[in-house]
């Protein structure tokens, strides 16, 4: 039986990738529309409001060099799950804070001409988002 995380769509088990998919895109558009997630996000975590603002562009609105090319980063549905709970400020959970953080850190070092795989590998070693990620997913069998 596979557990089920809420997102703004409903519960949606981990097993469900074309679901989880879908979800993302969806709430990624919506993100990228909201004017109030920076504030709320700040009020519920401690971040500063312009912190917040800075991971949120990086996540959701910059163009970053990716091996593909230049472009946004791909809809992630536990990105999306976690930005969802800071936004509510109900049950944050350590990855959610994590998730911050990393970001944060990476978009700066961005900022100062590192590479994404080079800001990347350095903000992972100090916040490691994808090992909650990888955790959730071996507690169910996924991957």
């Amino acid at each position: 039986m596979s557990v089920d995380i809420t997102g703004a769509s409903g519960a949606i088990p981990r097993n469900d990738l074309k679901r989880m998919d879908e979800h993302a895109e969806r709430y990624y558009e919506e993100i990228r529309k909201r004017k109030s997630d920076v504030a709320a996000i700040a009020g519920n975590t401690g971040f500063s409001i312009e912190d917040v603002q800075a991971v949120k562009n990086h996540l959701f609105f910059d163009e970053h060099e990716l091996i593909d090319g230049v472009r946004r980063f791909d809809p992630l549905y536990d990105i999306a799950v976690s930005w969802q709970r800071l936004i509510e400020g109900k049950n944050i959970q350590e990855m959610d804070l994590i998730l911050l953080n990393h970001e944060f850190i990476e978009s700066k070092l961005m900022e100062q001409g590192k590479s994404y795989s080079e800001a990347h590998d350095i903000a992972e070693k100090q916040y490691d988002y994808a090992k909650f990620v990888k955790e959730l997913n071996a507690k169910e069998g996924i991957f």
